[in-house]
């Protein structure tokens, strides 16, 4: 039986599959942008802002219950950088409300699998593995935690 972090994945890969013309991919990053909630203003601190992002992004980690929530956003809401903040949902979508093990087990190179490399500036590249480099370190520090 597949874990849920497994049926997101699958279910991504599929989406991305269906994908007939490249710039799909940037319209489906565009939707997860404009559908994605933000986070609350009182959350943005400087200690959750992701290095190496040419945005100011922030990812805030809460671990209730065995599972890791994250909140995510962009500077500049909705209307700025809508790429910077669809790659955030994304990865949200594959890493939010799950276990740390499970975070852990997932090979982050699943992103390049899927084409999501091909055609994103350098900046927009650095910056997203900077997100997923600090989502893997919230998911092992948590995994410590609760080896405890």
């Amino acid at each position: 039986m597949a874990s849920e972090i497994e049926n997101r994945l699958n279910e991504i890969r599929e989406k991305f599959a269906s994908f007939g013309d490249p710039d799909d991919k940037w319209k489906y990053l565009l939707d997860l942008a404009r559908a994605h909630q933000g986070m609350d203003a009182a959350l943005k601190a400087e200690k959750f802002i992701i290095q190496g992002c040419a945005s100011t992004m922030y990812l805030v980690p809460k671990y209730l219950d065995g599972k890791i929530h994250f909140e995510m956003d962009v500077e500049g809401g909705t209307t700025n950088p809508l790429i910077s903040r669809g790659l955030g949902a994304l990865a949200l979508r594959v890493y939010n409300d799950t276990a740390p093990a499970e975070i852990l087990a997932v090979d982050p190179a699943f992103f390049q699998q899927i084409g999501l490399n091909v055609g994103l500036s350098p900046t927009r590249s650095n910056g997203f593995a900077s997100l997923l480099k600090q989502i893997y370190l919230y998911a092992r520090v948590f995994d410590a935690i609760s080896k405890k």
